[in-house]
């Protein structure tokens, strides 16, 4: 299923609204992005068992990968987005134990850090995950929690388009969808949001 055959599954979900409200519209992309990684994971894990037994090595190979995130907007009890209500960047170091040469355990961090609305705190994350190597797009998903925030869980689907540089490297541009539910004092209250990530991967 491709990225825009989902979004317009999802505006047919959510109504005609979608054209009239940004808020909506949004809502509705994020929706899209999410169910395109999951179905992209989805595809890749069907066709590695279409493939057979795959090679693997004697050992795992570590690797790893350091960039930086860009919040675009989140969707919870109110809507936000960059610019209007905060600039924040992120920096994203992570280790990659990579099993098989299509897949990968990555335990990632992001600390981010608000530019806008100052003075505020750092926001620390642990974001491991799980990637499947497709070739040209890797697609993945994550657990997130936020250390030191009253509960809260997330998932996170993250589709990567790596560009190699050379042997052992890659620069990498990724979409985020990041889906948390968060304690708001009177019950789980749950968020939406989009982030790009660019970066260096080995």
């Amino acid at each position: 299923m491709s990225l825009l055959a989902v979004i317009l599954v999802a505006r047919r979900v959510l109504g005609s609204s979608v054209t009239d409200m940004p808020k909506n519209a949004f809502l509705t992309l994020g929706i899209g992005f999410a169910v395109f990684a999951l179905s992209t994971f989805a595809r890749s894990t069907s066709a590695l068992a279409d493939e057979g037994p795959q090679p693997t090595p004697s050992s795992p190979r570590i690797g790893g990968h350091l960039g930086i995130a860009v919040p675009v907007l989140t969707m919870g009890d109110r809507f936000t987005a960059i610019g209007a209500d905060f600039v924040s960047i992120g920096i994203t170091p992570g280790v990659t134990v990579k099993l098989d040469e299509r897949w990968s355990i990555d335990f990632e961090f992001i600390a981010m850090n608000e530019l806008k609305r100052t003075p505020a705190a750092t926001t620390f994350i642990v974001d491991p995950g799980v990637v499947y190597n497709a070739g040209a797009v890797s697609a993945g998903l994550r657990v997130a929690t936020q250390v030191g925030a009253p509960t809260n869980v997330g998932l996170v689907p993250i589709v990567v388009l790596p560009f190699r540089l050379r042997d052992g490297l890659a620069a990498f541009i990724e979409g985020d969808v990041p889906m948390f539910l968060r304690d708001g004092g009177d019950g789980m209250q749950p968020s939406i949001g989009f982030q790009f990530q660019s970066g260096i991967a080995s």
